[in-house]
């Protein structure tokens, strides 16, 4: 059985996702290109070009891929000036004994690899940007903050509708390969530097072809101190349901003291197939899009929430 499965903002790249798979068995391939077709839409203002840029206005963008036949992984955090961290992170996956890098070295990493260059604020994030430092009676620019502590600031980006936004891809070949992959500019307004989990195998995604994958949208925070992602597949290999999994899961979460709690959507499938997406949490997107090679066009899907799941 071949199926993808990409969350609610995704769906531009689902038909790319989805003949690639149907056309050459690449799960590494299907997610890349869906992902890269994301990280271009600029009016997807939580992932590549567009996206909201942090406190200081630039644009710092986050995304890992993973093979779950072989457990390879890579990823690239706050990255700027290239427009597909989703490639980045599959050369370093590809190309290095490493699995992580960050800032100026994934940039430079980037450059070694001849990725394509570019901008990726546009005139609608930038002008978002500025209203919203002027909202907090701040001046709106970057040079104003340079010398202020931005703590104080970071406390009043964590807006539900704003501190999220992650795009997931999870697909799964005739053969049973498995692989998952996100990428995102991270929440809005974020302190310089900052990671969520997507960056973060385990926390955001992961993949193990012999038991399933799982990846995160939402509060990242959380799923990095929950393992969120791995901790779904272990679940499957202790021998769970996919749902009961998921279920364990969003239990773990709850588990979390937090002063500030934003949603978590947890997309899955397992070994055979099976699918299952929970949206849990305040805002938290409630629809994704599914592809299996018995569909004529990828379809748009209603989420489940906790109370809807299965022990």
């Amino acid at each position: 059985m071949q199926i993808i499965i990409a969350n609610s903002i995704a769906g531009v790249g689902m038909p790319i996702a989805a003949n690639t798979l149907k056309n050459t068995q690449s799960v590494l391939d299907s997610v890349e290109y869906g992902i890269r077709q994301v990280e271009l839409d600029p009016t997807i203002h939580s992932v590549g070009r567009g996206g909201w840029p942090n406190v200081l206005g630039q644009a710092e963008l986050d995304a890992a891929i993973m093979n779950g036949d072989t457990m390879e992984t890579g990823a690239v955090g706050a990255l700027q000036g290239y427009l597909h961290p989703i490639s980045v992170a599959r050369q370093v996956m590809e190309k290095l004994p490493h699995v992580l890098l960050v800032g100026y070295g994934a940039a430079r990493f980037a450059a070694e690899q001849n990725m394509e260059a570019g901008e990726n604020l546009t005139p609608e994030s930038i002008e978002g940007w500025q209203k919203w430092l002027q909202s907090q009676n701040r001046e709106p620019s970057a040079e104003s903050l340079e010398t202020e502590p931005l703590t104080d600031l970071a406390w009043r980006t964590t807006d539900p509708l704003t501190a999220k936004g992650t795009t997931i891809y999870l697909a799964r070949n005739e053969a049973g390969s498995i692989a998952s992959g996100v990428s995102t500019s991270g929440w809005a307004w974020k302190y310089p530097g900052r990671l969520g989990d997507s960056p973060l195998i385990g926390a955001g995604s992961y993949a193990d072809s012999r038991y399933g994958a799982a990846a995160c949208i939402g509060h990242g925070e959380l799923a990095i101190r929950a393992g969120t992602a791995r901790a779904v597949v272990l679940y499957l290999k202790m021998g769970m349901s996919l749902q009961a999994a998921c279920k364990e899961a969003i239990e773990d979460l709850h588990h979390l003291k937090t002063s500030f709690r934003g949603s978590i959507c947890l997309h899955t499938m397992d070994h055979n197939g099976n699918y299952c997406v929970v949206a849990d949490g305040p805002e938290a997107h409630t629809y994704y899009w599914l592809w299996t090679d018995s569909m004529a066009a990828p379809e748009k899907r209603d989420a489940l929430y906790p109370e809807e799941l299965e022990a």
